[in-house]
């Protein structure tokens, strides 16, 4: 057994895989991330380690005797229409999303984990660490990932249009991150906003 949480991802398409362990490592930092090109791959590297299979639906098709039992620790990644073509009850990952709701998905899978019986090992100890943003900043960080524009913050804060942006400037530089995706993942594993509010 590997000492890290193993996910697999297994798919033909490399460009998926490495997009989606680009996001996967943000989400799950302390996560050993595999990537397969094909079944037979996976299949060679110790399997039963993972944690989570993240598999393509024509790797789901062409090995459906192996994912069935394990289907509680697969989520298949689809997109559009290909979604209504999965029977039973896989976790689907829709990859035509926009990356903010992409994101979304993927931050709301890694709970549901914790909440259906089926718990990721602890992750790594962290000291505790003091908050680095305001008390106001973190309500704009929560409203910011919630989807809402400057104008819509100002008016449920009742400030300022000008210091919603202040705010906004100031928790891009304290936290490094500008996309409104890193911002969310920032935002839910750092206990700003609970997932299932988005």
């Amino acid at each position: 057994m590997h000492g890290k949480l193993r996910i697999a991802i297994i798919d033909e398409n490399t460009v998926t895989c490495i997009g989606l362990r680009s996001l996967l490592s943000e989400v799950v930092p302390f996560a050993e991330l595999c990537i397969y090109g094909s079944f037979d791959e996976f299949m060679k590297d110790n399997p039963e380690d993972c944690f989570h299979y993240f598999i393509s639906s024509s790797v789901l098709f062409l090995n459906n005797s192996y994912f069935v039992p394990r289907e509680k620790k697969t989520i298949v990644m689809a997109s559009g229409g290909d979604t209504n073509n999965i029977t039973r009850s896989f976790r689907i990952l829709d990859l035509s999303q926009p990356e903010e709701e992409l994101v979304k998905s993927i931050l709301s899978i890694h709970q549901g984990a914790h909440h259906h019986g089926y718990h990721t090992p602890d992750a790594p100890v962290q000291t505790e660490t003091p908050r680095l943003l305001s008390l106001r900043e973190s309500e704009v960080l929560q409203l910011v990932v919630k989807g809402l524009i400057n104008k819509e913050i100002a008016d449920r804060l009742h400030i300022s249009v000008t210091t919603v942006i202040t705010h906004r400037r100031n928790i891009t530089e304290k936290l490094g991150i500008k996309s409104v995706s890193g911002l969310t993942i920032y935002a839910v594993t750092h206990g700003y906003v609970d997932i299932e509010k988005l």
